[in-house]
């Protein structure tokens, strides 16, 4: 791990388990790789290049990961405490059994992304892009979405309690089997949004909502 984290590009590589304190990974453009049981603590991996590389038992803790780009990527157990995660670029990538707190997205775009089993409390995804996602079986506690965009994207068996989607926008979205207890779609607005099994009027606060 010492000597391939220090190098800037790898193609098919693995990079097996360590803890990194305070380390700059930034930079790195990783294609077809694996990286496995990492540990960032208070550290930055800014500027992240990644195609097709898989990102197992991955821990984040007070770092910086702003501004990478991931196409087709893998994401399992990934843990993320503290961190700021903003103005990334996702597409075609998967997240499985991801965990994570007080942290944000913020002014990510997410493109044909999958996210599946993850439980989030008090993440910030402000001002996101989401097109053609899908979120399967998510448990979210006052998760915060303000200002997001979701176009043709389905949310299936999501439990959304407390979620917040103040002034969100939703174009060809579906909400299927979904819990929104005291969720707030507050000036939110709906276009050819479908509601399946999921009632919306659990919400805790749908004033100003728009349906076109």
């Amino acid at each position: 791990m010492q000597k391939n984290s220090k190098r800037k590009v790898l193609i098919h590589e693995t990079l097996p388990g360590r803890d990194l304190k305070r380390e700059d990974m930034s930079g790195r453009c990783l294609i077809d790789s694996t990286v496995q049981s990492i540990k960032l603590l208070d550290g930055r991996s800014r500027f992240i290049r990644a195609r097709n590389t898989r990102f197992q038992n991955i821990a984040i803790d007070q770092t910086l990961c702003d501004r990478g780009y991931y196409q087709e990527c893998n994401w399992g157990n990934l843990q993320i405490q503290d961190s700021f995660i903003t103005e990334n670029h996702f597409s075609g990538c998967r997240f499985e059994k991801s965990a994570g707190k007080l942290s944000t997205f913020g002014l990510s775009t997410f493109h044909d992304c999958r996210l599946r089993e993850s439980s989030f409390s008090e993440i910030s995804f402000s001002g996101t892009w989401w097109q053609a996602c899908r979120f399967e079986q998510e448990d979210y506690f006052f998760v915060r979405f303000p200002s997001a965009v979701f176009i043709d994207t389905q949310f299936t068996k999501c439990r959304l309690q407390k979620a917040i989607f103040r002034a969100a926008t939703f174009i060809r979205c579906t909400f299927e089997d979904c819990n929104l207890a005291d969720a707030v779609f507050h000036k939110a607005r709906f276009i050819e949004t479908l509601w399946i099994k999921s009632d919306i009027h659990q919400a805790a606060n749908l004033e100003e909502v728009r349906y076109d």
